[in-house]
């Protein structure tokens, strides 16, 4: 029985020396032979108390919101977009109607209808209908094209929200969301303005 209480005795005090040299190993790497250890305590860096300096304001910027809706030569009031923006590059390059309408299909469809027919419920807006794009509305068409695509690329670019209450359906912004390329939304432009020869 001696001789079992021996190996127990002789098992735990090996086990308490493998712990110790353990941890003594881990200080020394960590602390180095100091007992201090104050390689591990993080450095602080203080910053000097604040002093009043006399503040610059930045120049106040203006914010043109959008209008609902501007005149043409005519008179009449050419429909905009609920968001402001400008034009964007698309513009400036030339669609294909063809890939216009693969992207069309796509992305537009299933709000503005085969062939942007429109006429697809939307609750909450004054219509209570999405609006079509074929024919697209007699105020944003223009014998120009650069001037037709620009009234077209607004929404696409910038989106809009219709009026209305709360409106289930609105239109995303394409361009500014990144969500379509400039050449594509060019595409897209050239495919609405062959629907509305």
């Amino acid at each position: 029985m001696n001789d079992v209480r021996k190996i127990i005795y002789g098992t735990v005090t090996l086990f308490l020396v493998v712990v110790v040299s353990w941890l003594s190993l881990i200080f020394i790497s960590a602390c180095g032979l100091t007992l201090t250890c104050r390689q591990a305590a993080p450095k602080v860096d203080r910053t000097p108390v604040p002093t009043l300096v006399p503040a610059t304001l930045p120049a106040v910027k203006l914010v043109v919101l959008p209008v609902a809706s501007t005149p043409d030569a005519t008179g009449a009031d050419i429909v905009r977009p609920s968001n402001p923006g400008a034009p964007g590059s698309a513009i400036g390059l030339t669609g294909n109607a063809d890939a216009g309408k693969e992207i069309f299909v796509a992305n537009c469809e299933r709000c503005h209808a085969a062939e942007g027919k429109g006429g697809n419920p939307n609750p909450g807006t004054v219509n209570g209908t999405v609006p079509s794009l074929n024919p697209i509305n007699s105020t944003l068409v223009s014998s120009d094209y650069q001037t037709f695509a620009a009234n077209i690329d607004l929404f696409i670019e910038h989106g809009s929200t219709p009026k209305g209450t709360v409106p289930n359906l609105f239109m995303p912004a394409w361009g500014d969301s990144g969500a379509l390329k400039p050449q594509q939304i060019a595409d897209v432009i050239a495919y609405i303005i062959s629907l509305n020869k």
